[in-house]
């Protein structure tokens, strides 16, 4: 509302208005119905003009009156019955609307005083009476298209209805309130802007203004006083979207010993948001509940300037909850940790932007330097009409092929020439399989894991590319033996379709007739190269004066190699930021031996350096990445339980009444110091959009952790890759006493043959067949830590007693009895639980996780016995059979009072209604997958569970065509709504439902034509996606 009419505001000086409000009205409102108004007004300290007799003096408006119109912010125009027989306020309504833009350019707020709003814009009835009274007259002919004119535009503005119903003292108090909400804010006053424009506009694009779903906090974090100033430019441009705001300053300084507390700045708060505060507040306990109980309700704007403690924080901003849905708070600090404090000590995540680096936190986009003349050359290869139909990028490791790759892919001007598009990454050790299934995730992203053979899988690639104008990317291909076999995927009758190959070897591009020349990507040159580095160190920022020189000597030594240029700015921008740090730096780097060797030599000894700067306790986790196949997206969660079982990370004991962090807890802080670093990358978010579902490690990095696995001075372990095993394979030779780790990702043929007799296994990890007997089974895997294979049905899981993670896909019975130190437990299919008396007496207190475990009596004894007490995952799987029976066995489902995580997974026809369900009161996640006759009750059901964040409903129908999604108030907290082929045509709730939603995603939900109003708000956040014959639509386009 604010911001609609701010266009001629934001470009006018502010000394410029005189007024905020000009008030216009006809006489005989003026004793009791204006007065009242009036004075409401200035009582709100707004600055209102009130016209008068007095000032109509002539035949034209002039003077003070025209004046006043002309430097009112907005105005208020009271159209009663005889306002149109006054010639005097046609004229000044003429002028309002011509200085306004008819309401657009500044707010114009009509009051319907006991007339219609048709009789208004349409000249009926006492306004038809009037306008042919002054065309009869004739003496204001002149004026009479102007005036109709002008009272059609304002009868078009939706104003405030007053009428013999409405209270006067309810319609003066609606009238403020509007104009509250339509006046623009008077922005802050600032000598001398920074000019940082976009530097604000990244500051505001990450605050999401459009999304009124959840109220969240942006912490800007920097050193000097232009932060201040930035964050009080920030607040300008932003405010006009606000109800009410509130710009606290200085408050470190009101704070101390000299300041005047945070009992005062509570109570400023609540004044400057238009709260009343009669008397002293008294405590900054007090205070805190004051805040959140008037603003609770209220999306508002609030800077907090100048923090420099957790205490300050609490007081002023303790919670998301404090404040309205949509509200924004900014926190400027010049101490980072008081930001992350904040999530430790009240559970309030800050988003993070430093405006000294001039990066987020939240998204960091890859600097790409040097390659503009390199895009538009291989641009231009895929456009132009020649013979070939392949273009290649060929390059040393490290050089950025790749990532020139995927600019191209990614460009918007390839978007609209090649409407179909697909990525698959080759690498060294290649699977044509593989391939194909990459390339068709691309093509048909909605198709489940595909076991087709290779042959079924290359005619299905050739089917969805036939006759379409495409460009697929083959990225990192090594040899012409992996183009051979990949190559006839692709159509022969060619429709304009492209392949973009990325390659170490140059002989590739020649066998796969690439045009000519082959783009070969050159090193960096001297102000490239420190264009990168500064741009990775000071996020496209100046770099210090003082600095520039010992910088440049720093990444001389990269030798324009762009990966050794940004992890040298990795480990740089982790020190500090002075000569004597960078001097250190410099003096380090001759011991690695890169001032004269070969170029690969010289980058393995710079990521050398990124390594050794790792804490130690981190080292042995970084190095165990080399296990796995190049280019392989790694799950996280699967990462994290390997470190655990082969004590790379081990529980805290906390003396603290606060509980300590599980181990799992402690990797994710290890991955993400590592994706940090540089030296993991994000392959795929999980669908809150923050956490890390999938990595990637380069191939050069890779190399680094091999190398330094097998070098004698390594303590924890080292690698040896097996050639005779049938498939891809690493064995992992562990410093404890005879213990091995396996990693088979294929078949694995006589896999026990590679393991001396007198040592165990420790973790196994095969994908696909494995040959195993129970003596084998018995003698090297009896103290496993982590098992995950594919066919398990022959193994006595009971006996290994030192089992933590068990990953399968084709188990049917699983008996738990004797785990005691179980940890995660995930099955594919159906998963049905042994457990015999003594199981179900005791407690399994390690147990976190347990998918796709059957709903059965035996489950049920488990739950009713509080078997499980810090299950954090559960995944449920309700049967045709034992439907009738799951209700009963599910009734002490709320006792998982740790429960977090929650999925239903209905076989065919099964259902169980979801009110019949008590749900734990701690759910952050809900899978429905396979559900039928979802109905209103079923969602109000959800929407009562009051921590539920993220909801995803999967392969199900509703039981009606509309679904209610639920009544005001309800799903307090959900921030994520995912649909996947659900069979509805339109979704409904009550206002005020779903209050936090920031995302919400359908997939494959063709019938679908409606959606919330909560969820049409989301602008880009929403999302329509189709995937047909090969295309994805995106239909909200």
């Amino acid at each position: 509302m604010a911001g609609s009419s701010s266009s001629d505001l934001n470009s006018t000086p502010l000394s410029y208005f005189k007024y905020d409000v000009f008030l216009s009205f006809r006489g005989h409102t003026r004793l009791k119905f204006t007065d009242t108004l009036f004075h409401a007004l200035i009582n709100k300290r707004i600055k209102t003009f009130r016209d008068s007799e007095e000032l109509r003096i002539g035949e034209e408006l002039e003077g003070s009156l025209l004046e006043a119109i002309q430097r009112s912010r907005m105005s208020i125009l009271i159209l009663c019955d005889e306002y149109p027989t006054s010639h005097w306020c046609l004229d000044e309504l003429v002028k309002i609307m011509d200085c306004s833009g008819n309401g657009r350019k500044r707010p114009v707020l009509p009051i319907y005083f006991n007339v219609a709003k048709s009789d208004v814009q349409f000249q009926k009835n006492k306004y038809e009476t009037a306008m042919a009274a002054h065309e009869e007259k004739g003496r204001y002919n002149h004026k009479l298209e102007a005036w109709k004119s002008a009272l059609s535009e304002v009868g078009k503005i939706y104003g405030q209805r007053c009428d013999q119903k409405t209270p006067l003292g309810k319609a003066i108090d609606n009238i403020v309130e509007e104009v509250t909400k339509r006046l623009p804010p008077l922005p802050l006053h600032i000598d001398h802007p920074l000019g940082l424009h976009s530097e604000l506009e990244e500051a505001k694009s990450l605050l999401e203004i459009g999304s009124r779903a959840t109220c969240f906090m942006l912490g800007i974090h920097g050193d000097g006083e232009d932060i201040s100033k930035f964050v009080a430019e920030l607040y300008n441009k932003i405010r006009p979207h606000f109800v009410t705001a509130s710009f606290l300053s200085n408050i470190s300084e009101k704070t101390s010993g000299s300041g005047g507390g945070l009992e005062d700045l509570q109570e400023r708060l609540l004044s400057e948001m238009g709260e009343e505060v009669k008397s002293k507040i008294g405590s900054t306990f007090k205070g805190s509940s004051e805040i959140k109980r008037r603003l609770g309700q209220k999306r508002v704007l609030l800077v907090l300037d100048d923090v420099d403690s957790i205490q300050q924080l609490s007081s002023l901003a303790g919670g998301i909850d404090w404040f309205g849905p949509g509200s924004r708070i900014i926190i400027t600090t010049r101490y980072k940790d008081v930001l992350d404090d904040h999530l430790s000590y009240n559970g309030v995540e800050v988003k993070k932007y430093c405006l000294t680096e001039g990066s987020s936190s939240i998204v960091k986009e890859e600097n790409v330097v040097g390659l503009e003349k390199d895009f538009e050359i291989v641009i231009n290869q895929l456009k132009e009409d020649s013979p070939g139909n392949v273009v290649s990028i060929v390059g040393m490791g490290g050089l950025g092929k790749t990532t020139l790759a995927r600019k191209i892919y990614n460009s918007d001007d390839v978007k609209k020439l090649f409407p179909c598009r697909a990525w698959a990454t080759v690498s060294k050790e290649y699977s044509a399989k593989e391939v194909f299934k990459s390339l068709l995730k691309c093509l048909k992203p909605s198709t489940s894991e595909d076991s087709s053979s290779e042959e079924e899988l290359k005619l299905k690639v050739s089917r969805c590319l036939q006759g379409k104008k495409y460009l697929v990317v083959l990225d990192d291909v090594w040899d012409a033996k992996a183009w051979h076999s990949i190559k006839n995927c692709f159509p022969e009758n060619n429709n304009g379709g492209m392949i973009l190959i990325t390659t170490r070897n140059d002989q590739v591009a020649y066998v796969s007739e690439s045009k000519e020349p082959h783009h070969k990507l050159p090193f960096m040159d001297k102000e490239e190269s420190w264009e990168l580095f500064r741009n990775e160190v000071f996020c496209r920022k100046n770099c210090p004066p003082e600095l520039e020189r010992i910088g440049r000597s720093i990444v001389e030594t990269c030798k324009g190699l762009p990966l050794g240029i940004k992890t040298t700015a990795g480990i740089v921008a982790k020190r500090e930021r002075s000569e004597d740090a960078w001097e250190e730096i410099k003096n380090l780097l001759p011991y690695w031996g890169v001032a004269e060797e070969d170029s690969s030599v010289v980058m393995m000894e710079i990521l050398k350096f990124s390594y050794d700067d790792l804490p130690n306790k981190m080292k042995p986790c970084f190095l165990y990445l080399g296990v796995l196949p190049e280019d392989r997206e790694i799950l996280v969660r699967d990462l994290i339980r390997i470190w655990i079982a082969e004590g790379f990370i081990e529980a805290i004991q906390s003396g603290r009444s606060k509980a300590a962090p599980e181990p799992e807890d402690i990797g994710e802080q290890y991955l993400k110091e590592l994706v940090d670093r540089n030296l993991l990358q994000v392959a795929k978010r999980k669908s809150d959009g923050k956490g890390v579902k999938k990595c990637q490690i380069h191939d050069l990095i890779r190399e680094l952790c091999i190398s330094e696995s097998n070098k004698p001075d390594n303590n924890t372990h080292r690698l040896s890759f097996l050639s005779n095993i049938g498939s891809y394979a690493c064995l992992v030779t562990c410093n404890q006493p005879c213990t091995y780790s396996l990693f088979v990702y294929g078949d694995a043929e006589e896999w026990s043959h590679h393991i001396p007799e007198v040592c165990q296994v420790n973790v196994l990890f095969v994908t696909g067949q494995i040959d195993i007997d129970q003596d084998e089974y018995l003698k090297w895997l009896k103290n496993s830590k982590f098992l995950s294979m594919d066919h398990s049905e022959s193994l006595e899981l009971c006996k290994l007693q030192s089992l933590q993670t068990f990953h399968t896909r084709f188990l049917e019975n699983l008996s738990i009895g004797g785990l005691k130190q179980l940890r995660h437990v995930r099955n594919v299919g159906r998963l049905i639980i042994l457990a015999d008396e003594q199981v179900i007496k005791d407690e399994m207190k390690c147990l976190q996780s347990l998918c796709n475990v059957n709903v059965d009596s035996q489950l049920g004894s488990l739950l009713d016995n509080g078997c499980f007490p810090n299950l954090k995952t559960l995944g449920l799987y309700v049967s045709y059979e034992d439907q009738l029976s799951a209700e009963e066995n599910l009734k002490s489902l709320h006792r998982l009072t740790n429960l977090r995580k929650l999925r239903l997974w209905y076989e065919e026809h099964s259902w169980i209604p979801l009110d019949r369900i008590a749900f734990p009161s701690n759910l952050t996640l809900i899978t429905l997958e396979g559900f039928r006759d979802l109905n209103p009750k079923d969602m109000n059901n959800l929407g009562r569970i009051p921590s539920l964040k993220i909801l995803k409903l999967k392969y199900g129908d509703c039981e009606e065509e509309t679904l209610f999604c639920g009544t005001a108030g309800s799903f307090p907290q959900l921030q994520v709504f995912i649909m996947i082929e659900v069979s509805i045509t339109r979704l409904t709730s009550e206002e005020g439902a779903m209050p936090r939603l920031r995302r919400a995603a359908f997939y494959d939900c063709p019938d679908l034509k409606e959606v919330t109003k909560q969820m049409s708000s989301l602008g880009s956040n929403l999302e329509f996606l189709k995937y047909y014959y090969g295309y994805l639509y995106d239909l909200a386009h």
